[in-house]
C-alpha cells in the first residue's frame, strides 16, 4: 500500500463512551489523522452541517439521534454521500449488521474491538479516498433502501 497523506484526512469519532472515544482519537492522531471527538448524535449532526469529514467512526447507541439515522442522513446527502462511515457498536446481531449495510455503512465493526483492526480499516479507507475512488450506488440497493424508509 502506498503512503497516504493523513494530516488532511478529517475523521469524526462519534461515541458517547469517553474512554472509547479518547482511545480511538489517540490512535488516529498517532497514525497522523486529524480526529474530532463527538459524544452524542446532536453534536454529530451539527458538525456535519458545518464541515466535511473523510471518515466517520460511528457508534449506534447514542444520546439523541442514533448512529443508524446519522449514517442514513450522511448517505442521503449528495454533498456528504462520499464520506466513509465505519459503524463501531455493541449491536452485533445479524439484522443490525444488515440494516447498517443497507443504510450505506462502509464497514461494520462490533465491540469489543481490536484497535489495530480499526486502524487498518481507517487506513484502507483513507487510501481509497486518497486515490479519489468513489463507488457509485447500485440501483437495486437504492430501491431496497427506499422501501425501508
Amino acid at each position: 500500500m502506498e503512503a497516504v497523506t493523513t494530516k488532511e484526512k478529517r475523521i469524526m469519532v462519534v461515541d458517547d463512551d469517553r474512554d472509547v472515544n479518547r482511545l480511538i482519537s489517540y490512535n488516529l492522531s498517532k497514525s497522523g489523522f486529524y480526529p474530532e471527538c463527538v459524544y452524542d448524535g446532536y453534536e454529530a449532526q451539527e458538525k456535519l452541517k458545518k464541515g466535511h469529514f473523510d471518515i466517520i467512526i460511528l457508534d449506534v447507541m447514542l444520546p439523541g439521534p442514533d448512529g443508524f439515522s446519522i449514517c442514513k442522513a450522511i448517505k442521503d446527502d449528495p454533498k456528504a454521500s462520499g464520506t466513509f462511515v465505519v459503524i463501531l457498536t455493541a449491536k452485533g446481531e445479524t439484522q443490525d449488521k444488515l440494516y447498517g449495510n443497507l443504510l450505506g455503512a462502509d464497514q461494520y465493526i462490533t465491540k469489543p474491538f481490536c484497535v489495530g483492526e480499526l486502524m487498518r480499516v481507517v487506513k484502507e479507507l483513507a487510501q481509497v479516498r486518497h486515490k479519489d475512488f468513489v463507488v457509485k450506488s447500485d440501483p437495486v440497493m437504492e430501491r431496497m433502501q427506499r422501501r425501508q424508509a
